[in-house]
């Protein structure tokens, strides 16, 4: 049975089983999974239907007819949007690639819909982390429209929801846009947007929460509470029928329906309102079918309900799985095949887009095809454009600077430099661009190490002074970060503090790199950009009052501002901590260990128990890990709400209330089903926060290093009840809401709260003491859902145990560096970006440096130098360091290196030029020979062609002040990256 998921995510698809009933179990150890979950085999994937088969497989007019497939898939490179078309057999190709500079991430996820006409999508976009952070997720992506035609971009100057139904398509042009409020920000905001022109309308505010909005007619329908309900041009709302629980799958039809989806308790009903008629098309489990919108006004009933009532002719019933993704025209259904290495498609210079894998079927001639494709780096016209919604500077010419008068951004005492890579007073404490502050990226099989120590108080081992060339006194991580004895005893369970890496960082401790290298510090907007304000005027600025500052695996943020700048509250760690924290793996988790105790202990003691509280136990992490992403808010002893917060609640409307347990497999009661959907990693939006930890918990990541990422929990008993207890790891989201926190299931209101207004209708019924409905239904009540927790519960997996005495686990050996020019002539002049007698972590004291390195940083706003954001180090390269960019054709992320020999060489000589292993895939790197006289050449070099190698340039004759220059701008918008190292020059030549 092929493994079914999808990458990105089409808007509003359910995707969930029916909650698993009791279930007797006959109990039986079994042991945790050893190996990678094993797909069955699938035939060998085909990029488009053959020529001959055409007929035979996809039916008669597949000629002339005007379907369209499309889907989404996400990677390290950005967000791709793929075609294929009936017509072309369904030649797969990728039509258009987003991103946006500046963000350290393993994977760019989204949300995607295509309008009326089949010819336009709009996406929203953004790095996979910011599902991690409410105000992010809630209005955060970036948006664009792609016209499937042509591959043009044009990017939108507003950030919308990364929730799973936003955008919301209509059956013309016209698409609704969601920007959500949260805790801090009350109310829904909507936008209209004509994609055929690609004009937004004004933001129309709405009182409270409404989810799931698509435009009808002038307005909006969206779900707000248990209402469907219109919104008009001006804000003002109309509740048009009542359901049974929160509508979802929004999808109007070309005849004036509007279809949705609702769940009765285990049951889900698929209804049609005409007016104001309103009937049952279809009823089923929860999961058992959905509803996928088509091009024209046209309308897919997917999957296998129990009964099917007379159909319409605008919503046609397709006999494909309930989770597949449908043609414009319903020719093509498809699901998409994902392993588990790729949820991890790679985060470094040198990651490749993994290939998309579908299993398609032809609902016309029941036939079934499996297609395989790789995403391209497509930048079509728009594509490499930086979003307007990051805000854009006043225009100058290449190489100029504008000294207009305009107010910091940052303090006056704030100081960034042209020719620095380092901006020498950032607010966090650890630098980045340092190249004596470099953090080693450690092995999979060294995080669960560490874990498997830790959560004992075992991870004691002495790190010596100068370990790894931190510049550290001696420590050991726990003797530095000692554990939290925990209330009620006994330990954190291992997987799930393994779950909450995975989902920080996916095991990352250093930027855009592989295991064994050394790269900057991974830190959490380190440069305070605001991408997530009301203003988006600034959102390339640089506010080092705004950083972050999380550092590391864990991403630990508390106290890592330098001292003097600090937080409200916040107090900064000794330096040595800090510095531990950003470049030791296991000094970070010793850390990230401790604020996961205090979490625990936290809603432990405030009567936050989960089943039988033991802590070994995964499920019952539920609220320390809710709390340990969205905070605890205690009691104030005066009545008013205190518990954790609305955001991660998992009846928040703003989650896919149909949704499976996070990577669980897709029906736990087929025992031939055994490949988790991956693809969740993918649009992990869908899911709060502790439930996308216990997911990975259960199933793990994969890093392409050591297998799986780390041992998984397991779950006892004969293999059918062991399969269904793991699906229950997910609790009915209908615990968390009560008359303890104000909040009723069966109720929808509408947050009146100021500030609250956009915020989709809710079943939360807490007043602020105006009257006002404010979404504080902060929850602090115990929750049973395994009664039998000591046998039904997941337990933990130790690979690592203490009393054996393992060793910490060897280092890495990804890419290792050319220390020593021994392949060049023992005459060469040597100029890097390294000064001379610097130790490098993995060439030691080998570099040299015979002449002089500079670069200089293009302003992106007078005075702050915004091409720094993007540029970064790694040590794989020659003497053990080099400097990479991204080419983006803009002038605002101008980098250019300079190289220069001696003063005193002249005379012929042979130049070289070396590209390190990753971190130069461009092919059309321009390096400028200046030869001292006033000649100048120009030299075009594949870096991809040269990865670990020296790039012979030419023999040239030098004259004093000769140098090569290397202007990344000069290169095509392609996204790539683009590396400076060193450049050698051979008296005598070659």
């Amino acid at each position: 049975m092929s493994l079914i998921g999808r990458s990105g995510a089409r808007t509003g698809r359910p995707v969930a089983l029916a909650a698993a009933g009791a279930v007797g179990l006959a109990l039986l150890w079994v042991p945790p999974a050893q190996a990678k979950p094993q797909p069955t085999r699938e035939p060998a994937g085909v990029a488009a239907v053959a020529a001959a088969e055409r007929d035979r497989v996809m039916g008669t007019g597949w000629q002339s007819s005007p379907d369209r497939a499309w889907t989404t898939a996400g990677d390290a490179e950005g967000f791709h949007v793929l075609v294929a078309d009936a017509a072309e057999g369904y030649a797969w190709r990728t039509v258009a690639t987003l991103s946006e500079s500046g963000f350290d991430t393993d994977r760019w996820i989204g949300n995607a819909c295509v309008t009326g006409s089949g010819r336009r999508a709009v996406v929203v976009y953004a790095p996979r982390t910011f599902t991690n952070k409410a105000e992010l997720s809630a209005r955060g992506g970036f948006t664009a429209v792609v016209d499937l035609e042509t591959g043009g971009v044009t990017k939108l100057p507003v950030t919308t929801s990364l929730a799973y139904f936003n955008p919301g398509c209509g059956t013309g042009e016209a698409v609704a846009l969601t920007q959500e409020g949260d805790e801090e920000r009350p109310g829904t905001r909507l936008l209209r947007l004509d994609a055929e022109r690609t004009k937004l309308g004004p933001k129309i505010t709405v009182k409270g929460q409404l989810t799931s909005t698509v435009p009808v007619g002038n307005g909006f329908v969206g779900a707000r509470g248990a209402y469907l309900t219109k919104v008009d041009g001006k804000g003002g709302t109309t509740d048009l029928a009542e359901a049974s629980n929160v509508p979802f799958a929004i999808r109007p039809d070309g005849s004036g329906g509007v279809n949705y989806l609702e769940l009765d308790g285990t049951s889900m009903r698929a209804r049609r309102l005409t007016g104001d008629r309103q009937v049952t098309l279809a009823e089923g489990g929860v999961g058992a079918f959905g509803l996928e919108r088509g091009a024209g006004g046209r309308v897919f009933l997917t999957g296998k309900p129990s009964t099917v009532a007379a159909l319409p002719a605008t919503v046609q019933r397709l006999d494909v799985p309930a989770t597949a993704e449908v043609s414009t025209t319903g020719r093509l259904a498809f699901e998409r095949t994902m392993t588990a290495e790729e949820t991890l498609p790679g985060g470094t210079a040198s990651a490749a887009a993994a290939p998309v894998r579908l299993t398609a079927m032809v609902p016309q001639t029941r036939k079934a095809v499996s297609f395989q494709v790789a995403p391209t780096h497509a930048a079509p016209a728009g594509a490499a454009e930086v979003s307007p919604a990051l805000g854009r500077p006043g225009a100058t010419a290449a190489g100029t600077t504008s000294r207009a008068k305009v107010a910091p951004a940052a303090a006056d005492d704030d100081l960034m430099t042209r020719f620095d890579p380092e901006d020498p007073d950032p607010w966090c404490a650890v630098p980045r661009n340092d190249m004596k502050t470099l953090a080693y990226h450690p092995r999979p099989r060294q995080i669960e190490w560490a874990v498997d120590y830790a959560i004992f108080g075992a991870l004691t081992q002495s790190r010596p002074a100068n370990f790894k060339n931190f510049g550290l006194p001696a420590y050991s991580p726990q003797g530095m970060f000692p554990p939290r004895t925990l209330a009620g005893g006994g330990h954190v369970s291992a997987q799930i503090m393994l779950g909450i890496l995975a989902q920080e960082s996916n095991l990352w401790q250093a930027s855009q790199t592989e295991s064994g290298e050394y790269g900057n510090p991974l830190i959490g907007n380190y440069y305070g950009r605001n991408y997530y304000d009301e203003d988006t005027s600034d959102d390339w600025r640089i506010h080092w009052d705004e950083a972050d500052c999380g550092y590391g695996v864990g991403q630990v943020t508390d106290g890592m501002r330098k001292a003097g700048k600090e937080k409200p509250g916040e107090v900064a760690r000794p330096a040595v901590h800090q510095r531990a924290i950003a470049l030791d793996y296991a000094a970070n988790i010793a850390a990230s260990l401790q604020i996961l105790q205090d979490k625990w202990n936290q809603t432990y003691s405030n009567g936050l128990v989960i089943n039988n509280g033991d802590p070994t136990m995964v499920e019952n992490w539920y609220f320390a890990a809710w709390a340990y992403n969205s905070g605890f808010y205690p009691s104030k002893g005066d009545g008013g709400p205190w518990g954790v917060g609305w955001s991660n609640n998992p009846i928040n409307p703003r989650y896919d209330p149909a949704r499976h347990p996070f990577l669980d497999v897709r029906n736990p009661f087929d025992l031939d089903d055994n490949v988790p959907v991956f693809s969740d990693a993918a649009h992990p939006q869908d899911w709060p926060y502790q439930e996308k930890v216990i997911g990975w918990a259960a199933q793990s990541i994969d890093t392409g290093d050591d297998g799986v990422g780390f041992r998984t929990a397991f779950w006892i008993g004969e293999p059918l009840d062991a399969r269904i207890r793991r699906t229950q790891q997910k609790p009915d989201m209908r615990l968390f809401c009560d008359s303890s926190n104000n909040c009723d299931p069966l109720a929808r209101v509408q947050p009146n709260e100021p500030g609250l207004e956009q915020e989709p209708p809710g079943p939360c019924l807490h007043k602020n003491g105006s009257g006002q409905y404010d979404l504080k239904c902060w929850y602090h009540a115990p929750v049973t859902w395994k009664g039998d927790c000591e046998e039904s519960c997941g337990f933990e997996g130790i690979r690592y145990d203490v009393p054996d005495n393992y060793a910490e686990p060897v280092d890495g050996t990804h890419n290792p560096p050319q220390c020593t020019a021994a392949t060049l002539p023992a005459n060469a002049l040597i100029v890097d970006s390294i000064s001379s007698g610097t130790s490098m972590p993995r060439c030691g004291n080998a570099p040299r440096n015979d002449g002089t390195f500079v670069m200089e940083f293009a302003e992106g706003w007078p005075g702050e130098y915004t091409s720094k954001i993007d540029t970064h180090q790694l040590d794989n390269g020659f003497g053990g360091h080099h400097w990479f960019t991204r080419a983006r054709g803009s002038a605002k992320f101008r980098v250019v290196a300079t190289w220069a020999p001696p003063s005193s060489h002249t005379g012929r000589s042979g130049v070289f030029v070396y590209v390190p292993p990753t971190g130069g895939r461009v092919n059309d790197a321009y390096y400028e020979v200046n030869t001292g006289d006033g000649r100048i050449r120009m030299l075009k070099v594949d870096q991809e062609a040269y990865h670990g190698r020296w790039a012979f340039l030419g023999n040239y004759q030098l004259r004093s002040g000769a140098y090569v220059r290397l202007d990344t701008s000069r290169s095509a918008a392609s996204e790539k990256t683009i590396s400076m190292d060193a450049v050698a020059f051979v008296p005598g030549g070659i």
